[in-house]
């Protein structure tokens, strides 16, 4: 294979897979935009090595050149494992997981010559995800509330137990934030979160009954 065309289609893999792992960067994600730009060209030139076998060892009925893109595809599962996470009763870095499955056939796609699928594989894995983002914002925007929980700076409780809470009343949380105040001697989370109103109250008497909790209210 010409040096251009490995050197357009390593170019080509980084590119598609930089966009989709820029999305999951900006959100914070686990795995980003390196990540992302890694798998896909890792996997291009997975690709393409497999069709250079193919190539050396044409007439060969021993050597199976696909064995190398089906190892991928086995082997990027161990990496998508990572990005997921348990919290409590709820699973995270499902949608990363995934994206890195899709990049890794995109970036194959690419190895292989197939610059049309790759393409258009890339723009409906964006638009998914810039669409659900959009929803997302939208549903919080409709039922999104915030939960202040005053508790003492010393208190051994973290998030992690608040977030139980939320999640057996079917709550979901979209983000949190601690901030310590020094001179009040005291830490305060932040949650913005999606909740049925039918549980707020439910909701305060029991994170109250969690030791060290100076105050909890809705905002």
């Amino acid at each position: 294979m010409p040096a251009l065309t490995i050197l357009i289609r390593i170019f080509l893999a980084a590119l598609f897979g930089g966009l989709i792992g820029l999305e999951r960067e900006v959100h914070g994600c686990a795995a980003g935009l390196r990540t992302h730009i890694l798998v896909s060209i890792g996997s291009a030139l997975f690709m393409i090595t497999s069709l250079g076998v193919g190539a050396d060892h044409v007439n060969s009925s021993i050597v199976d050149p696909s064995r190398i893109a089906a190892g991928v595809v086995t082997g990027i599962g161990f990496l998508g494992a990572g990005a997921i996470i348990r919290y409590g009763s709820s699973i995270r870095g499902l949608t990363t997981a995934a994206s890195i499955w899709a990049v890794s056939a995109i970036g194959l796609s690419v190895g292989t010559g197939m610059y049309a699928a790759s393409s258009i594989t890339t723009v409906v894995a964006l638009s998914i995800l810039i669409l659900s983002r959009w929803e997302e914002r939208m549903e919080l925007k409709r039922h999104g509330k915030k939960l202040h929980i005053v508790v003492n700076s010393d208190a051994s409780m973290n998030s992690d137990d608040i977030e139980k809470i939320i999640e057996a009343y079917g709550g979901r949380i979209k983000n949190i934030t601690t901030k310590k105040d020094e001179v009040l001697d005291e830490k305060v989370f932040k949650l913005d979160l999606i909740l049925s109103r039918l549980y707020h109250k439910d909701i305060i008497a029991e994170v109250s009954s969690l030791p060290d909790i100076i105050s909890v209210e809705w905002k």
